[in-house]
């Protein structure tokens, strides 16, 4: 089922059970998203909406922190659009495709360059948050949407 609902959400990766998380509640640009353990922290919650421009799919969304503090609502992206490339916190909007598994579990597919990278956690030696090529048997790359709030939570 096609994700729909805008709000304010925690992201749980299902293979490493870890939430995307902003190291160290930093919204300094280039900060490293990483995966942590559920501690209920503005670093790990996410503002999903969905973006209504002809173009885009029924399927696009634009994912922002709602951390409103010092440089807060930022996005995340990766510096080039590759398989392994870590991914950082940024000012710059990016969209998303959040691409809908079984019992409403997601793949959050990057929409520029290859059209074959997903949002995961690629080991479990390490919890850093990377661009990895879809697998959709790979739980690391998938991800569930746990809603928290609504927009009006939040200083958008």
């Amino acid at each position: 089922m096609p994700f729909s609902t805008d709000g304010v959400y925690t992201i749980r990766n299902i293979g490493r059970a870890l939430m995307l998380d902003l190291k160290g509640d930093s919204t300094a640009e280039g900060n490293q998203i990483q995966g942590y353990a559920d501690n209920g922290t503005e670093a790990q919650k996410w503002v999903i909406k969905k973006q209504e421009e002809p173009r885009n799919s029924e399927n696009t969304f634009t994912i922002q922190t709602s951390n409103t503090g010092n440089n807060g609502n930022g996005f995340f992206a990766a510096a080039k659009q590759d398989a392994d490339e870590p991914v950082v916190y940024t000012r710059q909007a990016f969209l998303v495709d959040l691409v809908p598994g079984v019992n409403d579990i997601y793949s959050i597919k990057f929409t520029l360059g290859s059209k074959n990278l997903v949002l995961s956690i690629p080991s479990d030696e390490d919890s850093a948050v990377r661009l990895a090529n879809f697998n959709a048997a790979d739980a690391y790359q998938q991800w569930a949407l746990i809603r928290v709030g609504d927009l009006q939570s939040v200083g958008n």
